[in-house]
């Protein structure tokens, strides 16, 4: 699989951001920025989720979405969740889950007063999903009413309808088959960064090192012109290991020194589970537990005065 070229655009209170998605037999990994920016490029938040966990019968996905994040009461990762579990009452099965989920999000944006009020070409939403199939394979989805990702063409304005595109690997995720996706901001990634990582994902490196090289370069990308500074530098992170499908580890890279962590939403969409839907958690303390990357030799960003190398800086497992 290849990655998706998807383009990019603003709305008020919106998400347009930069979401990737790498996959290989081992992990799928997600990282995504926590921006919010408004009709004049201005910055909203820097603390918004638009990052999840989805179980179904068939499939365990992580999913994020692009594009309108909040219009008046209208907040798109809470809706998102509610969508997508009430689409699991028609089937839970994951390509129907998606389909009945489009149909859901068309009628939806077509009768909320709320998301009505914005003007059509500020209601575009794309929303990713990516994970492994019961099966043994990497599944992806594209659920967007505004990308043709058939044909590589992104509309100026929010269409009548929801359309889904949905691929999953010919092979078994045991044999390695690699995977890069990418919304939002995707004009600012490069070919030398997507080399990298399909290196990384060929040789199947630990998730560590994957994961660190994308976010060093949702990082990076934060700064190219490209981006047009709607891809923040605080970044939710999640991953799914091929041999623990069913639980997803959460993670988090900021550029400041925080107290708090936040998580992933949580959607159990499965038949005959409790319905749990978990949104917005984030775990606190009274002490930093999450500090920025810097190199090994500077200070770390604790204060202490030592070098980060010897302070806070991760030890290699």
């Amino acid at each position: 699989m290849v990655m998706q070229e998807m383009g990019l655009s603003r709305a008020k209170m919106q998400a347009m951001t930069f979401a990737l998605v790498v996959a290989n037999a081992d992990q799928i990994i997600q990282v995504s920025d926590r921006r919010l920016t408004g009709w004049n490029g201005s910055v909203l938040t820097e603390a918004s989720g638009k990052a999840g966990h989805l179980l179904c019968d068939d499939a365990s996905v992580l999913y994020c979405f692009t594009g309108l994040a909040t219009i008046r009461g209208f907040k798109t990762s809470t809706w998102l969740m509610e969508a997508l579990q009430a689409a699991s009452k028609k089937d839970a099965r994951f390509r129907e889950l998606i389909e009945h989920f489009a149909e859901l999000a068309t009628e939806h944006f077509r009768s909320d007063l709320d998301v009505l009020s914005a003007h059509v070409k500020h209601r575009r939403l794309t929303v990713m999903l990516c994970g492994y199939t019961a099966n043994g394979h990497i599944v992806s989805a594209l659920i967007s009413n505004f990308q043709d990702f058939a044909n590589f063409i992104d509309h100026p304005a929010a269409q009548p309808q929801f359309t889904v595109y949905c691929e999953q690997s010919k092979i078994p995720a045991s044999e390695n088959p690699t995977m890069i996706q990418a919304v939002g901001a995707f004009n600012a990634m490069t070919d030398v960064d997507e080399r990298e990582l399909r290196l990384l994902l060929d040789r199947r490196a630990p998730h560590a090192a994957i994961r660190a090289k994308a976010a060093a370069i949702v990082g990076e990308i934060s700064d190219r012109h490209r981006s047009a500074g709607t891809v923040g530098k605080r970044l939710n992170t999640g991953r799914i290991d091929y041999l623990s499908p069913l639980f997803a580890c959460a993670g988090y890279e900021s550029d400041i020194v925080e107290l708090e962590m936040p998580m992933l939403d949580m959607v159990d969409a499965r038949t005959g589970s409790t319905g749990l839907l978990i949104g917005q958690v984030q775990l606190t303390a009274g002490v930093p537990i999450v500090y920025p990357v810097v190199h090994r030799n500077a200070p770390c960003p604790c204060g202490s005065g030592r070098k980060y190398m010897f302070c806070h800086r991760p030890r290699r497992q």
